[in-house]
Order: structure tokens, then C-alpha cells, then sequence
């Protein structure tokens, strides 16, 4: 899953196949080209989030457990996504982001 984040507004905001979304202040913008590959404006930055890590963590947040040991800290320490990294929009880090000119 890709997220993009403006540093300017603190917006992260999820992609779409349809059209080009923004963030708050408009300075970021992308979208989905295809299921794997987005075009983005070049400002702000890539947020990868594993998909096998947020499922596991989703997982992991909806087991039965009692609800004394449900608290914010059992959470915290059980349903967390392992894998998630901040990269560039361009360069080896980050194959499946295309920079276009004219990006909002």
C-alpha cells in the first residue's frame, strides 16, 4: 500500500485509480496508473505500508482476548505493522513511482 505525506500540512493520504488526489495545502499530488505502479508530482514523500503486515496486524487486533488485557498498551505492543518505510518519489528505493511535470 503507498501513502503519500506532505511535510507542509501533515496530510497522509491514500491514492486512487480514478483521478489525481491532493493533499490539504495541494503542494503533494498523485495516482494510481495501474494496481502497482502511481504517478506523483514529486513533492512531499512515499509511505509504503507491507500489505502482509497490515493484514497480520488487522489480524492480530481482531483475536479474542479478554477485555482487561485490551488496553492501548496491549495494542501497541501486539497489533503492530512491521513493515512500513518512507522513501524518495524517484531512485532505486522506489521503482513503482513515476514523477510527472504538471502534477498539481
Amino acid at each position: 500500500m503507498k501513502l503519500l505525506f506532505c511535510p507542509d500540512c501533515n496530510h497522509v493520504f491514500s491514492l486512487s485509480r480514478k483521478k489525481m488526489r491532493s493533499c490539504d495545502c495541494g503542494k503533494v499530488s498523485g495516482m494510481y496508473v495501474d494496481e502497482v505502479n502511481a504517478e506523483v508530482n514529486g513533492a512531499g514523500y512515499s509511505l509504503a505500508i507491507g500489505n502482509g503486515s497490515l493484514a497480520q496486524a488487522i489480524a492480530i487486533a481482531n483475536k479474542p482476548v479478554g477485555a482487561a488485557v485490551r488496553n492501548r498498551s496491549w495494542f501497541i505492543n501486539n497489533a503492530r505493522v512491521t513493515y512500513c518505510w518512507v522513501r524518495p518519489h524517484t531512485g532505486i528505493g522506489n521503482p513503482h513511482s513515476k514523477v510527472v511535470k504538471g502534477g498539481k
